[in-house]
């Protein structure tokens, strides 16, 4: 049996404590680690995704142009990526599958 690091341990693939619980395996294959981002890691990734800067994604969510900025670094290491247009991409191709897969899901 493999294992996959969630919230910095180890559980088991499909339990109820891993991120993908529930998922489909299409999507969660779009970047092994797409999964472990939290909701507010996705919520910033999304609006970067749109184009907005640091300082407008904080003002739309409510937040400081910092937390923006410690979001967007640890999404960046959970992704292994290092630029913004990276994770753009992932973000528009991860929503495109999920648009794709049906809704009784």
């Amino acid at each position: 049996m493999t294992y996959t690091i969630a919230a910095d341990r180890y559980t088991r693939p499909n339990s109820p404590a891993t991120p993908t619980a529930g998922r489909s395996r299409r999507t969660a294959a779009v970047h092994p680690g797409w999964a472990s981002l939290t909701p507010a890691e996705l919520r910033v990734a999304r609006l970067v995704a749109e184009g907005l800067t640091n300082r407008a994604v904080a003002q739309r969510l409510c937040i400081s142009p910092h937390t923006v900025d410690s979001h967007l670094r640890h999404a960046f290491a959970k992704l292994g990526i290092s630029s913004r247009v990276a994770l753009a991409r992932l973000t528009l191709i991860h929503d495109h599958i999920r648009a794709d897969e049906p809704a009784d899901r």
